[in-house]
């Protein structure tokens, strides 16, 4: 969902403010964002996504956005694991 604190979760993981670009503005997530954490052996990626909520956008930025997630998230062969936030 957008504006749920996506951004805001990454950067507190990595313990820094300025990994992933936070936002109060519903939507800034336009774009599969990777970092990687960790190295060697141990290193992983994680993936900030757009939100699939409100969003400050057209229909049809946020019907791209839902086509570029659902296509990343069927067809990543090596994906272990999917966190949904929810704003509740």
């Amino acid at each position: 969902r957008s504006n749920v604190g996506k951004s805001s979760l990454l950067n507190r993981l990595a313990g820094t403010t300025a990994l992933a670009r936070v936002s109060d503005k519903p939507g800034r997530t336009q774009q599969l964002c990777f970092f990687e954490v960790g190295r060697g052996e141990d290193a992983f990626h994680l993936v900030d996504m757009p939100g699939y909520g409100f969003a400050l956008a057209s229909e049809k930025a946020v019907a791209a956005w839902q086509n570029l997630s659902a296509t990343y998230l069927r067809n990543r062969r090596t994906l272990r694991l999917v966190l949904v936030l929810i704003d509740a």
